[in-house]
């Protein structure tokens, strides 16, 4: 895994990453894997459809921190 590059999103220890800010994400996975965000819990390692899936359950749900990126964003 390369390192990520957070800096220009000037962050603070507990900020959780809007889904706008997640394009902005530098390095991580790559050859398709897919990251998702929910109510504050950070998954990695995951299918295209399992992000979809975490993000739509997450929203479906009411759950605040919703977001999921894969190396294509």
């Amino acid at each position: 895994m390369k390192k990520l590059s957070l800096k220009n999103l000037k962050l603070e220890a507990n900020d959780m990453l809007q889904r706008n800010q997640l394009k902005t994400v530098l390095g991580g996975y790559g050859g398709g894997s897919c990251q998702s965000w929910i109510n504050g819990q950070h998954y990695t390692g995951l299918s295209v459809s399992d992000a979809q899936g975490d993000y739509q359950f997450c929203v479906d749900n009411g759950y605040s921190g919703c977001g999921y990126c894969c190396a294509s964003c």
